[in-house]
């Protein structure tokens, strides 16, 4: 191969490798690293909420030490975050996957729902149920709790493993107690609620 040809290729190769990754990082990036909050107006009828993203849904210290144990144990490998659009996958049909269908806010999952996460946990495979809210359908601690330490208690035919080692058995009957790394998981797992209302600015500018 001449070294004419040698740099073509090597420059076809580059931009093959360098254009997806602009179009598809670079650049979504620098536009959502720069995003402000969208106030809502009176038409969306919003009360008690300035703006979208709203950075108080999503809950730091405690829940971001959460987000470790969530990465360390694997959880992103069998769940999404992410409601895909209806002509990508069946997510907004399956119960409860799309948010809160019973408040009309169920919804395909949005760029701005992660604004407030340094890192987000899109997951790897829809083997278990997608987590983007699931801090709006499990809104008990101690349902949570029990999820983890006994899945197969909620639901006979989960395939979900069993997280006992980050509890303790309690002295007292045959219970067990949360460590700090459980109680850390839940407050993470609780804070996801990314279904917020999309304000009708951003919906009619799409």
């Amino acid at each position: 191969m001449s070294s004419n040809k040698f740099w073509k290729l090597l420059g076809a190769l580059g931009a093959v490798f360098a254009l997806p990754w602009l179009f598809l990082i670079v650049i979504p990036f620098l536009k959502m690293s720069n995003a402000e909050p969208v106030p809502y107006s009176e038409e969306d009828g919003v009360e008690g909420i300035a703006a979208y993203p709203d950075k108080t849904l999503q809950r730091h210290g405690a829940s971001d030490y959460g987000r470790q144990i969530y990465a360390a144990e694997g959880c992103a490998y069998c769940h999404t975050q992410v409601v895909r659009p209806t002509y990508a996958g069946p997510d907004m049909w399956r119960p409860g996957w799309g948010g809160r269908e019973e408040d009309g806010l169920a919804r395909e999952t949005q760029p701005g729902d992660y604004a407030t996460e340094k890192v987000a946990m899109l997951g790897y495979q829809r083997i278990g149920q997608d987590l983007s809210n699931v801090g709006h359908r499990i809104t008990s601690r101690d349902l949570m709790h029990q999820h983890l330490v006994e899945p197969k208690s909620l639901d006979p035919n989960s395939g979900m493993p069993a997280y006992k080692h980050l509890y303790k058995k309690s002295s007292i009957g045959s219970g067990y107690v949360p460590t700090g790394k459980a109680e850390a998981l839940v407050d993470y797992l609780m804070s996801l609620k990314k279904d917020q209302k999309i304000p009708g600015a951003i919906v009619s500018g799409s």
